[in-house]
């Protein structure tokens, strides 16, 4: 474990103490994978190149984009709505099993309002900030996504959209769409959402029939698999423990 991981998972024990994080565990043993710079966790055994993966959140990044197809050779179908993240894309050589999408994923179809970081170092948008910095984004949901593109299934979805996972996390399941595995990072420490989201949306995913496989050492970015579909197909892939 490097010092940085020791450090965050400190610092996630005080807030934890302090009842400003989720108290949370792994629930799921499985073989795992870290893939790009931001070091998000998957599960290659539930991969194929056959998968069909889904990164919302793409900003000026695609290194986990990259790495799932360079290990697996899936199609990986990327959503932005950004100009900045629009623009990046269009200079940047994308290899043909990267497919991009300018439009965000919400819990409509149609727009909504997003906002540019007051940072100019910063290219990330979200649901808060200053007047002056917001613009209108296209949206759509999971369900109209996937019928536009002719899927029946997601393998993977990665959730990266800033504080919006937790409307698109109730749609979907509202929607009955459940991905065989589920990387998100939810925002809980932004002081408009609060931790009572987060854990709303832990129990929902529960529901669901979700099991944690992994929480990096800050406690937001978590790894799920859909357990009642996964030991059907990887009966001997994982053991679940039991729940505390």
């Amino acid at each position: 474990m490097i010092l940085k991981d020791v450090f965050n998972r400190a610092i996630r024990f005080l807030k934890q103490v302090s009842g400003k994080d989720v108290w949370n565990w792994r629930q799921v043993k499985m073989r795992t994978l870290v893939v790009g710079k931001e070091r998000y966790v998957i599960c290659p055994d539930l991969l194929t190149s056959r998968s069909i993966v889904y990164s919302v959140g793409i900003g000026d990044d695609i290194s986990f984009d990259l790495d799932i197809i360079e290990h697996f050779g899936a199609t990986i179908y990327g959503f932005d709505p950004s100009p900045s993240s629009v623009a990046w894309i269009e200079k940047y050589n994308l290899p043909f099993q990267f497919k991009f999408f300018p439009y965000g994923v919400s819990d409509h179809d149609g727009e909504i309002l997003l906002y540019r970081s007051e940072n100019v170092e910063d290219d990330s948008v979200s649901l808060k900030g200053s007047t002056k910095e917001a613009f209108e984004a296209p949206v759509m949901r999971l369900s109209s996504i996937m019928k536009e593109l002719g899927h029946t299934r997601i393998d993977l979805l990665k959730l990266d959209i800033e504080g919006m996972e937790y409307s698109v996390i109730k749609d979907m399941i509202d929607s009955e769409i459940k991905p065989m595995q589920l990387v998100v990072e939810f925002h809980h420490r932004f002081p408009e959402i609060g931790i009572s989201m987060t854990k709303d949306t832990l129990r929902l995913l529960k529901k669901a029939g979700y099991k944690i496989v992994y929480i990096n050492p800050s406690g937001d970015v978590y790894t799920f698999v859909r357990t009642n579909l996964a030991q059907s197909e990887r009966q001997q892939a994982f053991s679940v423990y039991p729940n505390i």
